[in-house]
């Protein structure tokens, strides 16, 4: 069960500014120099700067926000709380990271001085949202650029480092939520290089063509039914407008991403994409890689309650699954209020998936049939009824 708690309260480590450089200075103090550097996650301004000023002067960066999300289940992300505003030239530590859990940092950028802005409802309450610390009523201040950086895992007494960012994008004063169908393509293999890319054609010097990448075509299907899907979309172009219209601030939108080997073909991978809507922000979703397959939730419990009944009316203790054709999936024993999930697996019509509700002695008790369309890149639900 994911701990939300740790939201609370904000422990974060600032950087700050001397003469000469800045470094990176805890907020905690210790006098024992063997003490071991906690888990945490480390954002350095030098990250995601890129070909951005960080001066004083007009149309420049002067401070920032930090933010980092747990996407460790990536359909239900959530943020932990926000820095501070600090100069463009500090740092941030985040000490509330958990081991094995996998973050996601977003900036940001304010043309205003860190010393001028104030978190809305206090220097406590982690919120993203700055206001003018002479003038609160006033509303809140738009920041002017945003990015996040690549996913990384909370290590055992390691403070880590976002590997890259994606280069700071200017912001609109408006609520929406981009969609990067691009952002599927990294991280979809173990092996370095391995990754899917956008294909490409060329011509070699003996005038042969030559054929790179995989994939053709994005197709981005909200699951708001107010919010268009984008079909047809080229692989090779920049991500397309962010969605403004129907946007709620404070909502979590979600987002199936389907790639095609060739355009107007078969969908051969699928993703999700997932963010929560900041009011005057247009924030980039978290997205899964591309996968050519799928998963499968079951649970006999469910089948169960819709029958009108329970695992304790029926004195079910366990229940076996099969998949049937085409996969030959199995599990037995699994506790009988416990839900079960099948992944990976081969995407296509599942008709012939079987439950056995067992008592504490063996004994079939009750039976289910169902049947699930698997899809690439998705969890699928299967659709059970009680047998004899």
């Amino acid at each position: 069960m994911r701990r939300r708690t740790l939201a609370l309260v904000p422990l974060v480590a600032l950087a700050l500014a001397s003469t000469a450089c800045d470094e990176t200075s805890d907020t905690d103090t210790d006098t024992d120099t063997t003490t071991t550097v906690p888990t945490s996650i480390l954002v350095e301004p030098s990250l995601f700067l890129g070909d951005v000023p960080c001066s004083a002067a007009t149309g420049a960066m002067q401070s920032y926000v930090a933010t980092v999300l747990d996407v460790t289940d990536a359909a239900a992300p959530f943020p932990l709380p926000s820095s501070p505003p600090v100069t463009c030239t500090a740092s941030v530590i985040f000490r509330q990271i958990l081991v094995g859990h996998v973050y996601r940092v977003q900036i940001d950028g304010y043309d205003v001085p860190a010393a001028e802005l104030t978190p809305v409802g206090g220097t406590s309450s982690g919120s993203r949202s700055m206001v003018r610390r002479a003038a609160p009523a006033a509303g809140t201040v738009t920041p002017l650029w945003s990015t996040y950086c690549k996913d990384i895992t909370g290590q055992k007494n390691v403070r880590s480092v976002p590997e890259t960012c994606e280069e700071l994008a200017p912001l609109s004063t408006e609520t929406g939520v981009l969609i990067n169908p691009r952002a599927t393509l990294a991280g979809t293999s173990s092996i370095p290089g391995l990754d899917l890319a956008c294909k490409t054609s060329s011509i070699d010097p003996q005038g042969n063509p030559v054929i790179t990448g995989e994939v053709a075509s994005f197709d981005v299907r909200p699951a708001d039914p107010a919010l268009p899907p984008l079909v047809n979309l080229p692989c090779k172009n920049p991500a397309p407008a962010p969605y403004t219209q129907n946007i709620k601030p404070g909502a979590t939108y979600t987002f199936r991403i389907e790639a095609r080997a060739e355009t107007g073909g078969p969908v051969t991978w699928g993703a999700s994409c997932t963010a929560i809507a900041v009011e005057g922000l247009v924030v980039h979703a978290l997205c899964d890689p591309l996968s050519k397959d799928g998963a499968l939730d079951l649970s006999l419990a469910d089948v169960l309650a819709a029958a009108g009944t329970s695992c304790a009316k029926e004195n079910v203790a366990t229940y076996d699954a099969l998949l049937g054709a085409p996969s030959s999936l199995e599990a037995d024993g699994v506790a009988c209020g416990k839900p079960l999930r099948f992944t990976p697996i081969e995407p296509g019509a599942y008709p012939k998936i079987k439950l056995v509700g067992r008592d504490a002695a063996g004994a079939a008790v009750v039976t289910a049939s169902c049947l699930a369309e698997i899809t690439p890149g998705a969890v699928s639900t299967a659709t059970c009824t009680l047998g004899p």
